[in-house]
């Protein structure tokens, strides 16, 4: 069987995990940062040992993935924070406690995929039967052509037209929820994981189609969205490669390998440009309209003299390292890419506004109760006879814990603060939490492996809706979510997309049908 591409990924993590906690103890050497080496070696240990598996791969793709969002948060600070010149624990304040309790909340969710997979059966389930029925495993180009061309009349919809969605506009956040329809063509890239034809040609257009969307998701000022069909294309195409038991080495020869360098090389120049150009003009982003922010951000492009300033300084905006108490601060790595999935940070700011809200506090606990309320769409909290004021909850876990921990009301609720799942579990729950989050993680990957299935003869299939969002999975459960995120998921999450998803394409199947019929008739005459 080969093992290259799962072998070189296990050796290379490995060996930058060695170099890495060399330098840490030769340049950073301190008990904490002793302990941060601990944690990214435990977390390279579990993931190598018992996931970084071709039949877990295979099998569990998108529970996978979002795993794989879990190891990193765990492993990549330390060699991240090397690269810029810092300790792993910069600018931590209650760096012991933090670190321990992330060590614990990994062993924690690694339990819960573990068992998850030990647990998983080839027998389809009651909501896999009817979505086979429904025709989520198996599409044809041209529905993954209109969904694309759907998702993207309402990403620009939404762009131009509706702005930001304003609490109760339900007409607009239902589109909203549909605007990742847009990345549907591009797995066609890999036709062998949904089940459609190879067609070189076909590739090209996918190609073009994946250059406009970029060009689209730039003037949204969302770093994320322009680079997440570039992600997804990675993410499917390693799949691909699994799946198919194919080496890496047979499609990547030497000259390939310089050009993709040299590609690499300007790709990432361009990237970190537009990256910054849109920083620069992020203040403005909620004063003016949509057009008018992609404007900007294009003569911040073109101005070479201020782009040359925004070089030489980070590509994150820089603010003077400050005790928490004096601000909220998630200044930790400079790469934005790295610093959504590598902010150890941000588990060590919760994690001091927790203990000094105290573990399993009252408040902390009421506040869970309304999130609880305020997963459900109001129309059906009212069928149910609750009367809940959502708009009274449009603020996140984070802002509560850090209204509550800093003792003041100098700011209002609404800033949207994320909080680590370790220090929202611990202020919520104590130490129960890890109970807990072993429970809703559980049943959260049971979840996402609603979108395989395996077939009596053997052949594993994964479903359209999965493989549109699998960049999605991958970013679900980083270390920036609260408890809240996972049980929203179970709730609403999960099954809206399910619904939206069967109600979408069955539209289109009937209009497809519908307009051709005629024209099959004369075919059959």
């Amino acid at each position: 069987m080969n093992k290259n591409l799962i072998y070189d990924i296990k050796k290379w993590l490995g060996i930058i995990l060695v170099v890495s906690i060399v330098a840490e103890m030769i340049f950073f050497f301190s008990w904490e940062n002793v302990l941060g080496c601990i944690m990214a070696a435990l977390a390279y240990f579990i993931f190598c040992k018992f996931f970084l598996k071709r039949y877990v791969i295979i099998r569990h793709p998108f529970t996978f993935f979002v795993f794989c969002s879990m190891f990193a948060s765990h492993y990549l600070p330390l060699p991240a924070t090397l690269v810029e010149g810092k300790p792993i624990t910069y600018g931590f304040q209650v760096a012991e406690e933090t670190i321990f309790h992330e060590m614990i909340l990994y062993v924690t969710c690694s339990l819960a995929f573990y068992v998850s997979i030990r647990l998983s059966s080839n027998r389809c389930n009651i909501v896999q039967r009817v979505m086979l029925k429904m025709n989520f495993f198996k599409s044809k180009p041209v529905v993954l052509w209109i969904l694309g061309l759907i998702g993207i009349v309402l990403r620009v919809q939404q762009l131009y037209v509706a702005g930001d969605v304003e609490y109760g506009d339900v007409t607009n956040k239902f589109l909203a929820g549909l605007t990742y329809l847009q990345y549907s063509p591009i797995i066609m890239l890999f036709p062998s994981l949904c089940g459609i034809a190879h067609s070189s040609v076909r590739n090209r257009f996918v190609l073009i189609y994946v250059t406009i969307i970029f060009i689209i998701s730039f003037a949204t000022n969302s770093r994320q969205s322009m680079i997440y069909p570039i992600c997804t294309i990675v993410l499917l195409g390693f799949l691909y490669f699994v799946k198919e038991n194919l080496s890496i080495y047979k499609y990547i020869t030497p000259a390939k390998l310089v050009i993709s360098l040299v590609v690499l090389v300007f790709g990432i120049s361009i990237v970190s440009d537009i990256s910054l150009a849109m920083l620069a003009n992020r203040s403005i982003r909620e004063d003016v309209d949509r057009l008018t922010l992609f404007e900007k951000t294009i003569e911040t492009l073109q101005d070479q003299d201020k782009m040359n300033v925004l070089r030489s300084t980070s590509l994150e905006e820089k603010e003077e390292l400050t005790s928490y108490m004096q601000g909220w601060t998630e200044n930790y790595l400079d790469n934005f890419m790295l610093n959504r999935f590598a902010n150890l940070r941000v588990s060590d700011q919760t994690h001091y506004y927790a203990l000094r809200v105290g573990y399993a506090n009252e408040e902390m606990q009421d506040n869970f109760s309304k999130k609880i309320l305020y997963i459900y769409p109001t129309t059906f909290l009212n069928f149910v006879g609750i009367k809940f004021d959502k708009s009274s909850m449009e603020y996140s876990v984070g802002d509560k814990l850090y209204k509550l921990g800093s003792g003041t009301r100098r700011f209002s609720l609404g800033g949207y603060r994320v909080t680590s799942l370790a220090s929202d579990g611990l202020a919520t729950f104590g130490l129960v939490c890890y109970p807990f989050i072993f429970f809703i993680m559980f049943f959260a990957f049971k979840l996402v492996d609603f979108h395989v299935v395996v077939q009596k003869n053997g052949t594993i299939c994964y479903s359209i809706l999965g493989l549109i969002n699998v960049f999605g999975f991958l970013g679900m459960f980083r270390n920036s979510i609260g408890v809240i995120n996972i049980v929203s998921f179970i709730l609403r999450n999960f099954w809206q997309d399910l619904i939206t998803f069967c109600i979408v394409v069955t539209v289109v199947t009937f209009f497809l049908n519908y307009s051709f019929r005629p024209f099959h008739h004369q075919i059959i005459r």
